[in-house]
């Protein structure tokens, strides 16, 4: 439903209907609920219906200024003129919509980088419309792509500053180069940013750019270095999510994040040698990276209960984004508490991201969270064991498969992680090999865990050359 600043609203003009005009006839609220199912192209032309609806379009919280259509068939002679008639247009679309927009997309043509245009969109999107939700992508045409694709659309053009507004909180940048940090200076407004497809100078600039951004939740990082060499540093304690794909080696990754939950590594060139991690809600194993990552994706998941649920929407939706058919492949690490119901569910959801048959490697750390109990209350457990147990259908579905399985953290009087752990075996979920550590517990709970291991080798296994084992 489109949304409103209060500071903005749409003047409340007579305008002449038609009696047998109805749809002209609802208030605005419900006729911009109608455009809001349209492209802003589709809204604009609306302006053209009668003088009822010139400015209902302008109201819209979400504009989408995209030239890509038309300039991708557009010939190479022509390009510029083209393109000089569509930024006039979207300039003007730009100009004419009225109060606060919630999000802005535009994709442009590479000369607006470099005729001032591109800044002057900016600065009417952040100043004076106060977006929040920023995403500009630049177009190469093919004749610049073919041979300087790595110079062109440099962001190092605009002013420093430039994406600091206090509206703006989520950028995202597509096609360009950077050079140097400057145009990031001070955006301590940021919460997400979104790198894709650029081009950076070396490591140590991506380092300037995120530490000037020092509220970031959330990183995605698709991104080349032209030197490729260095080390890439990112200390950030506000760190929630974060995503990266870097197609060359670097000399050394470090990330210092003591909120982040998610780490999702769709591509890093070995990762075994060159990253270090340090944060307490991610566990990485030396079993974690497989040696040639550069291939397989990973992904390591702290599972929580209190994550809302539109940012968990939003990082579900990033976790599918570049797969074909929205389905993942590679690995998974994952912590989650059995226990709790809620995280049970988001570890189902997890699990069904992955392709039949595609995840290799499968980590999962059990939190084993135990809040004391009042005689006679009923306990999370016993949701989560229904959740889990009682439910006939498989988990996380009957098609689901995996290879190997590594469990640590395993309680073996746990009643709800032995029956999970068991549900694993037996309904054909795990196709090779089920580890269980066992080693770092002291001697007595490393008989009770043994023991209940030995129960696990005596169930009826789904694969018959299942191994379980110990580690």
């Amino acid at each position: 439903m489109t949304t409103r600043s209060s500071s903005f609203s749409p003047r409340k003009l007579q305008y002449p209907i038609d009696d047998h005009d109805w749809i002209s006839k609802l208030p605005d609220e419900l006729l911009q609920m109608i455009l809001s199912k349209l492209t802003t192209e589709e809204a604009v032309r609306t302006s053209l219906l009668s003088s009822r609806w010139v400015d209902v379009w302008k109201w819209r919280s979400h504009l989408v200024l995209d030239l890509n259509k038309i300039i991708e068939t557009t010939r190479d002679e022509h390009m510029h003129r083209v393109s000089l008639q569509l930024a006039r247009s979207m300039t003007k679309t730009l100009e004419n919509h009225r109060g606060h927009l919630e999000s802005c997309n535009i994709h442009h043509y590479v000369s607006q980088c470099n005729d001032r245009t591109l800044e002057s969109w900016i600065d009417t999107a952040t100043r004076l419309k106060h977006t929040k939700d920023l995403t500009l992508t630049t177009y190469i045409p093919r004749c610049i792509r073919r041979y300087n694709y790595k110079g062109t659309s440099l962001l190092d053009l605009l002013p420093a500053d430039t994406f600091s507004h206090h509206s703006l909180n989520s950028l995202s940048l597509g096609g360009y180069t950077l050079i140097g940090p400057q145009v990031f200076s001070n955006c301590k407004n940021l919460k997400t940013l979104k790198l894709i497809n650029r081009f950076i100078s070396d490591a140590s600039v991506l380092t300037e750019v995120l530490a000037a951004c020092s509220s970031l939740e959330m990183i995605v990082l698709n991104v080349e270095f032209l030197t490729r060499h260095g080390v890439l540093k990112i200390e950030n304690n506000n760190l929630k999510f974060l995503q990266v794909t870097f197609p060359y080696k670097l000399d050394r990754f470090e990330v210092d994040a003591t909120s982040l939950d998610v780490l999702d590594v769709k591509f890093i060139k070995d990762m075994r040698d060159n990253f270090i991690l340090t944060s307490p809600n991610i566990r990485v194993n030396g079993h974690s990276w497989d040696p040639h990552s550069i291939h397989n994706p990973h992904l390591l998941y702290n599972v929580s209960s209190y994550l809302a649920q539109e940012e968990k929407n939003i990082w579900h939706e990033l976790m599918l984004t570049g797969f074909d058919d929205k389905k993942r492949y590679g690995s998974l690490s994952v912590s989650v508490d059995i226990n709790d119901p809620k995280e049970v569910e988001i570890l189902k959801e997890v699990l069904l991201m992955w392709a039949t048959n595609k995840m290799e490697n499968l980590e999962i750390l059990l939190k084993n969270k135990k809040a004391p109990r009042e005689e006679g209350e009923c306990s999370t457990n016993n949701k989560a064991h229904t959740n889990v147990l009682e439910d006939a259908k498989p988990f996380p579905n009957a098609a689901f498969r995996v290879s190997n399985v590594r469990l640590y953290n395993f309680d073996g009087s746990n009643e709800e992680e032995f029956a999970f752990a068991s549900r694993l075996v037996i309904q054909k979920t795990v196709v090779k090999k089920m580890m269980i550590e066992t080693s770092l517990f002291p001697t007595a709970e490393k008989l009770k865990v043994e023991a209940a291991v030995a129960k696990l080798m005596k169930l009826p296994k789904g694969y018959k050359r299942l191994r379980i084992e110990c580690f």
